[in-house]
């Protein structure tokens, strides 16, 4: 019994030493080494691109670790690799994932970057994913049917334009429209030509002129200035005259304001003024007084005044 119970455990060591050894080479097969010292990093990319747990990462054409996991996240997908050292990694590095091999297989491919500024491996890294055969057998079979839309709507087109070429109107319209502009381009060659002489002169006179106005500029500018400060002067002391007038204008309307009040005043109240302007009694009472004093001038004229005057009497 005892040497078959040996033999049993012997067995059951082998079996387990050959477990061991097989989980090894699967992970060694995958790439994938677990070291304690490895630095973890995480990248974020649009989609996972095929990348799974294994595959390598690689630095300057170096391997230099393995993803270890690809999970989405927040409608996107986070890589976590670990790797052996990213002290020559910059803050501005990348990642792309691409083909490991024309069979299949998919790596991460880091790019150092070159800022001055060393990476912080708290932060995410930005990834994206290359296009690789699939996807472009994919996007092939994706264009195959607008290409074909495409390939009939130009035959379609081609056969119009067949169609409208065929009665050759429209070929003797381009002819015509070909040989007019023929003749204008001739036309115009021989106008240029013709005047060409005019031109030049016409071109002399106009920089000729431009001189003579550029030395008028510059002999007459001092007094163009002073004429600008003169007018600037006499704009001055116009505000100040508009401001005068605006003030007058104030003082006007203050001054009418007095005068109606005062108007009012003789409409309302019942003094002199108001009884010779308003009283009709007053107003005939007056006339009276008025012509009985013309009355006693003219018998004055007439007849002298006796005047009656007593000095000391009762």
């Amino acid at each position: 019994m005892d040497k078959t119970r040996n033999a049993e455990i012997r067995v059951g060591i082998v079996s387990i030493i050959g477990l061991l050894v097989l989980i090894g080479g699967i992970y060694l097969g995958k790439g994938i080494v677990i070291t304690p010292a490895a630095k973890m990093l995480e990248i974020r990319l649009p989609s996972s691109g095929g990348l799974e747990s294994g595959a390598p990462v690689v630095i300057n054409g170096v391997k230099r670790g393995a993803v270890t996991r690809v999970r989405p996240d927040n409608g996107s997908v986070l890589v976590d690799a670990g790797i052996d050292d990213y002290s020559d990694l910059k803050e501005d590095a990348s990642a792309v994932v691409t083909i490991l091999e024309i069979t299949g297989g998919k790596k991460v491919e880091i790019l150092p970057g070159s800022s001055e500024k060393p990476l912080n491996p708290d932060k995410e890294m930005r990834g994206r994913v290359a296009a690789d055969i699939s996807g472009l057998i994919t996007q092939v079979g994706d264009v195959s049917g607008d290409l074909v839309m495409l390939l009939r709507r130009l035959d379609t087109i081609s056969a119009s334009i067949t169609q409208l070429l065929a009665d050759g109107t429209l070929s003797a319209n381009i002819k015509s429209m070909t040989a007019d502009g023929a003749v204008l381009v001739r036309d115009a060659r021989e106008w240029m030509h013709t005047n060409r002489q005019d031109l030049t002169a016409s071109v002399r006179d106009i920089r000729v002129t431009i001189a003579d106005l550029k030395d008028a500029v510059k002999k007459n500018e001092p007094k163009i200035s002073s004429v600008l400060d003169k007018l600037d002067r006499s704009l001055s002391d116009l505000e100040g005259t508009i401001s005068k007038a605006d003030r007058t204008v104030i003082d006007v309307d203050s001054l009418v304001l007095n005068i109606n009040t005062i108007v009012n005043e003789i409409r309302t109240n019942g003094g002199l003024i108001h009884s010779i302007v308003y009283d009709t009694t007053f107003k005939r009472r007056f006339d009276s007084l008025v012509y009985n004093l013309r009355v006693f001038v003219n018998e004055s004229r007439k007849n002298g005044v006796n005047v009656n005057v007593g000095i000391g009497h009762k």
